[in-house]
């Protein structure tokens, strides 16, 4: 599905389509993040429209948001250590909750869409 997907370690860290990935996953993080303070509903549509744009990627399945939840959240933890407390975990869970919620909608919208 990714281009660097044969791509792992130090090849992986410097692959300029990874290091892109990367880029526009913290720019969601950051924008979700962001919005807490100001407005949930524009987050919100932010997100639906993302997901709907996942419809167009080949071979994307929407339970690849799970998964994906599930590695970020593995790494954070790995990576954290001691600093991955349960108030930390907990606080994620929620952001990602709220985030693959919408991109699901959206994604879901999308498809119904294309039937």
């Amino acid at each position: 599905m990714f281009p660097f997907s044969d791509a792992w370690g130090d090849q992986l860290i410097k692959h300029p389509q990874f290091v892109e990935q990367a880029r526009r996953f913290m720019q969601v993080i950051n924008c979700v993040v962001n919005g807490l303070d100001f407005s949930k509903s524009r987050s919100a549509e932010r997100l639906v429209k993302l997901g709907r744009r996942h419809v167009t990627i080949e071979g994307f399945l929407p339970d690849y948001f799970d998964v994906f939840t599930r590695a970020i959240i593995s790494v954070w933890k790995q990576e954290l250590k001691e600093d991955y407390t349960e108030e930390t975990a907990e606080a994620w869970c929620i952001l990602f909750a709220f985030i693959i919620d919408n991109l699901k909608i959206g994604y879901e919208a999308e498809f119904k869409l294309r039937l």
